[in-house]
């Protein structure tokens, strides 16, 4: 651009330009439009790649809360699983279950202590002091 001004100046002041330079000297508007328009499509892509890194981040952010609630939900399962197995340690619940009262379903003595030792298995004992 500041070639193109330079040969409209030199024009101007009566200088003798070749053929190449009046062409471009003709063409200098079109020159500036074409700059310009240049300039805005780079704003616009620059615009575009914040939006887009923007998304990213939030798509990432998104997925990584969705894998964390996936674990709480696997965690409280497991919760719920080993205190429901923990209470077959308990003396009055296995009572329950060998008569099949008080809410509990009959459960024969052998299957019965399957589950106990499962739950001794899978349940590790707590220090009630910590």
């Amino acid at each position: 651009q500041l070639k193109l001004e330079d040969y409209k100046d030199r024009l101007k002041k009566g200088e003798a330009l070749n053929q190449d330079q009046l062409e471009a000297v003709e063409k200098y508007d079109e020159v500036v439009h074409n700059l310009e328009f240049a300039k805005e499509l780079q704003k616009t892509f620059s615009g575009l790649s914040q939006d887009l890194l923007k998304a990213q981040r939030k798509a990432q952010r998104r997925e990584t809360l969705l894998k964390l609630e996936a674990e709480k939900k696997k965690l409280r399962k497991i919760l719920q699983v080993q205190y429901v197995l923990q209470n077959f340690t308990q003396e009055h619940v296995q009572k329950d279950f060998k008569g099949g009262v008080n809410g509990a379903i009959y459960l024969p003595s052998k299957e019965l202590d399957y589950l106990i030792r499962f739950a001794k298995l899978t349940c590790p004992e707590r220090n009630e002091n910590l």
